[in-house]
């Protein structure tokens, strides 16, 4: 059964902290029964303040600014507790491979350079503070002051490389992340792009003209008219029969760039259908603009163009123009804009457009 978070929250921080705490004094109370002066509340508090700074809420707060001062400060106070818990048990002399577990996990957190020298300053700090307290007579050691001295430069000597060794391994392992998160936004980005534009011509596809079109349709106002012109390109299909499909993709990719010609930077342009197309224009200052537009947009299909095998066609394009002065709803808008075009094929006006306001 979970508990809850009122409950758990101070289990969480309290017993990290009373375990350490009674397990300090345990072994204070063995080392005085052995013999030695041992201050029983000083190790009871090293060991609560060590088992502070491991309890999960601290433990994470800290890590989640590990790349800061915040995994500074808490290297110290770990490197701190775990020094003047073995000082006072007098065991001065492992205070160096205490640390370098501390180091080991700060350095794991954050690999960088000035996390490693840091590591190593604290170390050597916190080791030459506890055999000083040592030597000066502050707290008894197990072993006398040379020889806890010598001790414990064997296992700075062994217990340094492992250091090294996790801040290359965590180095490496953190740039491999790194390359491969930059692969999958890349890999994302490609995808993206795929399923909004269309792949021959590079216009937006018909889900990539979604967003733009519910924009323009919530922005349209009386002096910011929304326009939508539907374009349907006019004797196509026989171009497409004689000369081949490759000649009619690059027909449709010139269209598609004499398109983008018409528009200005705001506006959408996007390839529906095979020989379709869409121009979503907000911001324009009457609807007659939009009719400016579609006119504009017949005379620049109808431009001859040379084929890549030199041989020369045209086609003409019929366009159904919809404006709208107040917010409406987007498929409407461009449902309406295709039955414009439609309208203006069935009545054999191809290629003069058609106006039509809502």
């Amino acid at each position: 059964m979970l508990l809850p978070h009122a409950v758990r929250w101070p289990l969480s921080l309290l017993g990290p902290v009373l375990g350490v705490a009674a397990a300090a004094l345990a072994l204070a109370a063995a080392a005085d029964q052995l013999g030695a002066s041992v201050p029983l509340p000083a190790a009871a508090a090293f060991g609560a303040g060590l088992g502070l700074t491991a309890s999960p809420p601290v433990r994470l707060a800290l890590e989640q600014r590990s790349a800061g001062l915040g995994g500074l400060v808490s290297l110290i106070a770990a490197c701190t507790c775990l020094s003047g818990m073995l000082a006072v048990l007098g065991l001065s002399a492992l205070v160096p491979a205490a640390a370098t577990t501390a180091a080991v996990y700060a350095v794991l957190l954050h690999p960088t350079g000035r996390r490693l020298v840091e590591c190593g300053a604290v170390v050597l700090v916190t080791s030459a503070a506890t055999l000083g307290a040592q030597a000066l007579g502050w707290v008894d050691g197990v072993v006398s002051t040379p020889s806890a001295a010598l001790l414990a430069v064997a296992l700075l000597a062994l217990t340094t490389p492992t250091v090294a060794n996790t801040f290359d391994v965590s180095r490496r392992a953190a740039r491999a992340a790194a390359s491969l998160d930059a692969e999958r936004r890349e890999h994302l980005e490609v995808l993206e792009h795929a399923a909004l534009h269309d792949s021959l011509t590079g216009l937006l596809g018909r889900r990539g003209l979604e967003g733009p079109l519910r924009r323009a349709a919530a922005s349209a106002d009386p002096v910011a008219v929304t326009a939508v012109v539907f374009v349907d390109l006019d004797g196509f299909k026989p171009i497409n029969d004689v000369h081949g499909h490759a000649a009619g993709d690059e027909l449709l990719s010139v269209v598609a760039r004499r398109l983008l010609a018409c528009a200005r930077d705001g506006d959408a342009v996007a390839r529906t259908g095979g020989d379709e197309f869409v121009l979503v224009l907000p911001g324009l200052p009457d609807a007659g603009a939009a009719e400016d537009v579609a006119r504009r947009v017949r005379a620049e299909v109808a431009r001859e163009v040379e084929l890549a095998d030199g041989s020369r066609v045209s086609v003409g394009a019929s366009t159904g123009v919809v404006t709208t002065e107040a917010p409406c709803d987007p498929d409407a808008l461009l449902t309406a804009a295709d039955a414009a075009m439609y309208a203006v094929k069935r009545s054999g006006r191809a290629g003069r457009g058609q106006m039509a306001d809502r």
